[in-house]
């Protein structure tokens, strides 16, 4: 048992296997931490003291916990509880992420627990991009970004009641949602929609907003833009290719919509 004990590794506040590439902390309870792995790392059970959220944006890792084993790439999000035990294996070089460090009085003050982010990222697209903004502001790093990096996080939690409603929804929610997500490259309209899901139109405009959060619109354009994120990162195909791919009009209408999603213009993302 002793050896066993030995060979844990548990990692402080703002540490972590990488190499870290920038570290932001906005004085009020959480640190962006941005990380690159390079070449091989400790591949033995470590922890980490506090509860943190890993976005990945390049590369990947096979990852075990007591439980579970998972394969990750771009676009996967984990969530750990603080000193929460696991390993990784066979790791893609390079590989990036973006870790988002949250101190155990911010969650008591927000009043949010571990087990309700832990949650919340089931809503994978929202989390995404309130992640790359919160990222983004702590590459502008002014007067506003500790504030602002905060909001952004305190909205994880209202992502949760919305889940919460959605997993109690009648049964057109989930028919709606599969449909959405298939017809995604596609401008759906609700009288569209309504046909064939055999709703009344005035039913889902009434209701969707308390299942999903938002309105339809915001929706979709969530839908496309995590989908342009995954072809931007594959990159092998232009910017305005992308865009039309995703059933954007015009390329300025793919623009506006990806920076007011993620925070970045779609070319900053690139080179990220």
């Amino acid at each position: 048992m002793h050896a066993i004990h030995q060979e844990m590794y548990e990692l402080e506040k703002e540490k972590y296997l990488g190499n870290t590439k920038n570290i932001f902390n906005n004085t009020q309870g959480i640190a962006v931490v941005e990380t690159e792995y390079k070449n091989k790392v400790y591949e033995g059970w470590h922890s980490h003291n506090n509860a943190h959220i890993t976005l990945f944006l390049k590369g990947g890792t096979a990852e075990k916990r007591k439980n579970s084993s998972t394969v990750v790439g771009p676009g996967s999000l984990l969530f750990y509880h603080s000193d929460e035990l696991h390993l990784n294996q066979d790791t893609l070089f390079p590989s990036k992420n973006i870790n988002i460090e949250i101190e155990e009085d911010l969650l008591k003050q927000l009043q949010i627990s571990e087990a309700v982010i832990e949650k919340s990222i089931q809503n994978t697209t929202l989390t995404k991009f309130l992640i790359l903004k919160i990222f983004k502001e702590s590459m502008v790093a002014d007067a506003f970004s500790g504030d602002t990096i905060n909001m952004l996080f305190a909205q994880l939690s209202s992502a949760n009641t919305h889940l919460d409603r959605f997993e109690k929804s009648p049964f057109w929610v989930k028919s709606l949602t599969e449909l959405l997500n298939d017809c995604w490259n596609e401008n759906p309209n609700l009288k569209d929609l309504a046909q064939v899901l055999n709703l009344n139109p005035i039913t889902i405009s009434k209701h969707f907003p308390k299942y999903f959060g938002c309105t339809l619109g915001e929706y979709m354009r969530r839908i496309k833009i995590n989908r342009s994120l995954s072809l931007i990162d594959s990159n092998k195909i232009n910017l305005t290719e992308i865009g039309f791919e995703c059933g954007f009009a015009d390329q300025s209408h793919f623009i506006r919509t990806f920076k007011s999603q993620t925070g970045f213009l779609p070319k900053q993302f690139q080179k990220l």
